[in-house]
Formats: structure tokens, C-alpha cells, sequence
């Protein structure tokens, strides 16, 4: 079997095609993950009675087991789900017209949650305690101070795990061709495996995997540098007061 350097060239532009579905899917993610892992961690962090306890169970869940259960589990148990309900209440509609990339959204926004959970975990533990008291003293409500105050700093301490966290789940998004999603690695597989040419077909993946990894880690790079500032504060603060944001 010989490589096919003409095949790999034409089939590398089919697998760029399946980018904008790739970051699709990661930007999606992590806007329904930042948020949710945010009230995750400082429900963890204020120990929230019998929704501290359901938190643990949730995040060892999707922590525990591999993505690609959960795909599954999401991909062919939701339409079971939403079958019976439209059944029992006598509803025109087709469950099967859903379109799978809602799923992918479903999945990754809740797997990027867990994730995320431990990073906003960390990064608001770091504030010292009288970030808030000091906030509200100075006629700030909880929600204002969180906005001005907390968060700013919490997301100097945590960008670095938030931009390798998110690199982690833009390639772990490659299993969503399980789901019929047309993004990177479907794209380049349909073609690659027409014509039989799977080395070729992986090497395209791979070259258009790091290329994106790369740019999005340079431009992570710059936006690490602006959130600086309030990373060495807050390590200011912390080694002064010590303590957890609550």
C-alpha cells in the first residue's frame, strides 16, 4: 500500500471544512459549562445542604466515565425520553428530526461543566475572604461584587487551567462524528474511507487538529496576559489573608 501524497492534499481541505462545526461545538460548550460549573463551585464551596451531596455525585459521574459513554447515553436515551413524553401527550412530532448537533451541544456542555467546576473551584478559592466583606462595605450588593470584584480575580488565577481545559475539549469534540455531526474527523473519515485511504485520511485529521490547537493556544496566550494582573492580587491577598471566597 503506497501513500497517496495527492489524495492527503485534496482530503486536507476536506477535513478544514469540518472546523467551523469543531469550534462550534467548543464555543458552544463552554458557554453552557462556564456559567453551570461557576454555581457548581460555589455551591461546593458554601456546602449547599442535599445539592452539595447531589454536585459530588454528578461531578464524579461525568468525570468517571468516558465521553463516549456519556455520547451515547445522551444520543440514544434524550429521544427515548422525549418519545414517551410526546406519546403520552399525543403531540405531532418527530423526535428523529432533532439535529444531532443540539446533542453534542448537550454532551460537551455538560462534560465541560465538570471540568470547568474544578477551575472556578480553585480560582475563587484563591480570593481571600475579604475581597467580599470589603465589596459589600463599600455599598457593592453580592452580585455586584462577584462581577467587579470576585470573578475578575478568579479568572487571573484560573486562565491558564481554563485554556487547556478548553484545547482538551475541542479535541475530545473528534467523537462526534458518532453522532452523525459533520465536523474535522467525519469530514476527512467519509472521504479518507471511499477510497480507502485511512493514513492519509488520519494524517489530514492530525495536521488540521494541531493547526487549530496551535492558533487558539497563541490567542489563549494574549488573553492569559490581560487577566495577569489580577492573578498576582489575588496571590498578594491569598498569601495576606488566606481563605476561601464564600
Amino acid at each position: 500500500m503506497n501513500f497517496d501524497l495527492n489524495f492527503a492534499i485534496q482530503n486536507l481541505w476536506m477535513a478544514f471544512s469540518g472546523i467551523p462545526t469543531t469550534l462550534l461545538i467548543t464555543f458552544v460548550a463552554a458557554v453552557i459549562g462556564i456559567p453551570l460549573a461557576f454555581f457548581i463551585a460555589l455551591a461546593r464551596i458554601r456546602k449547599v445542604p442535599l445539592l452539595d451531596q447531589f454536585l459530588t455525585l454528578y461531578l464524579s459521574f461525568m468525570r468517571g466515565t468516558p465521553t463516549i459513554v456519556q455520547i451515547y447515553l445522551v444520543y440514544n436515551g434524550i429521544p427515548i425520553i422525549i418519545k414517551m413524553i410526546v406519546q403520552a401527550l399525543n403531540l405531532d412530532f418527530d423526535v428523529y428530526s432533532i439535529p444531532p448537533i443540539l446533542y453534542a451541544f448537550i454532551v460537551y456542555g455538560l462534560n465541560s461543566s465538570a471540568t470547568y467546576s474544578e477551575m472556578w473551584k480553585a480560582g475563587l478559592s484563591a480570593v481571600g475572604r475579604g475581597q467580599l466583606e470589603a465589596a459589600q462595605t463599600s455599598g457593592l450588593t453580592n452580585f455586584q461584587a462577584y462581577v467587579h470584584v470576585i470573578i475578575p480575580q478568579a479568572v487571573g488565577v484560573c486562565a491558564p487551567s481554563f485554556c487547556s481545559s478548553t484545547l482538551n475539549m475541542l479535541k475530545n469534540t473528534s467523537l462526534v462524528f458518532l453522532m452523525t455531526v459533520q465536523d474535522i474527523t467525519a469530514r476527512a473519515k467519509i472521504a479518507a474511507g471511499q477510497q480507502y485511504k485511512y493514513v492519509e485520511g488520519y494524517l489530514d485529521i492530525l495536521i488540521t487538529y494541531i493547526i487549530v490547537c496551535t492558533i487558539l493556544e497563541l490567542l489563549f496566550k494574549l488573553w492569559e496576559k490581560r487577566t495577569t494582573r489580577y492573578k498576582t492580587e489575588s496571590q498578594k491577598v491569598t498569601a495576606k489573608e488566606g481563605g476561601v471566597t464564600a
